[in-house]
């Protein structure tokens, strides 16, 4: 499967080194890699810096000169791919990048499978690349857009509610560990029966917070016992480096076991579209 990488924080955190030994796993993960962090107004296009590259991270001739430089953020998403049934090729990395109906600019990145397509498969034909991961972030902007259109006021009471509502439809058959950013907020969630999501948060020198999520724990060993694991089936969101809500818990956990039974016996899911 993918892997995930995100940082919210208060004060802007230097990434450079988790991001080596992030994109350093994609030995494992050859078939594309992705950045992006946000610096301005949620609604400004510019606000978004993206950089996707279908090849290995790791032989990746662009990915080095950017980490040659400080990579200093408040709001970052990274993304390493495994693809399971769609092309190599750029459209089809991450982080997907969306707009919704006020304006205000969506970057996602996910790590899962939907097996229950039944809510975004009719967003095959409007998406550019050929990932569930893409036609997920479609469906979710069109859900909040609707909630807009009916009335909803565009503030992240609203946006937090429609998102968690929507996941938890998702989720259902689905595995959805994913990451969006709204340009203020970041977003988390995790429905996997292991730990496929962990965080650790911590102070900077000048009192501001900041949390950490990956799919593996980073930092070596003198970071090793400050990762947890992200709560599972729930919609949490982060500001400033601090949790500010957390969803109730659904009851729709994807059973890793069941997984990793298919891929023994060899039976590849016809859904394996990461």
């Amino acid at each position: 499967m993918c892997e995930l990488l995100a940082i919210d924080s208060k004060n802007p955190v230097r990434a450079n080194d988790y991001l080596r030994e992030f994109y350093s796993h994609s030995v494992k993960h050859p078939h594309g890699w992705g950045l992006s962090w946000r610096d301005g107004s949620p609604f400004d296009e510019e606000s978004v810096t993206l950089y996707r590259e279908a090849k290995r991270a790791i032989d990746s001739e662009k990915l080095p000169l950017l980490l040659e430089h400080p990579v200093e953020q408040c709001q970052l998403l990274a993304h390493i791919r495994y693809a399971t049934g769609t092309e190599m090729r750029t459209r089809n990395c991450h982080p997907f990048r969306e707009v919704d109906v006020t304006g205000r600019q969506w970057t996602m990145i996910h790590n899962g499978i939907l097996f229950n397509e039944r809510l975004t498969s009719s967003y095959d034909a409007t998406t550019e690349g050929d990932t569930d991961s893409e036609r997920m972030a479609a469906f979710l902007l069109d859900v909040m857009d609707e909630a807009f259109m009916r009335g909803a006021k565009p503030d992240f009471d609203s946006r937090f509610a429609v998102l968690a509502s929507a996941l938890t439809q998702l989720a259902n058959r689905n595995r959805i560990n994913v990451i969006l950013n709204d340009g203020e907020y970041t977003y988390v969630h995790t429905n996997t029966s292991k730990t496929t999501l962990n965080y650790r948060e911590y102070t900077d020198p000048r009192g501001g917070r900041a949390t950490i999520i990956s799919t593996q724990p980073l930092g070596g060993e003198a970071e090793r016992d400050e990762w947890r694991p992200v709560p599972p089936n729930r919609l949490i969101a982060l500001h400033h480096g601090k949790l500010v809500r957390t969803s109730a818990p659904h009851g729709y956990k994807f059973c890793e076991t069941v997984l990793e039974l298919q891929r023994a016996m060899g039976i590849r899911p016809e859904n394996f579209v990461a």
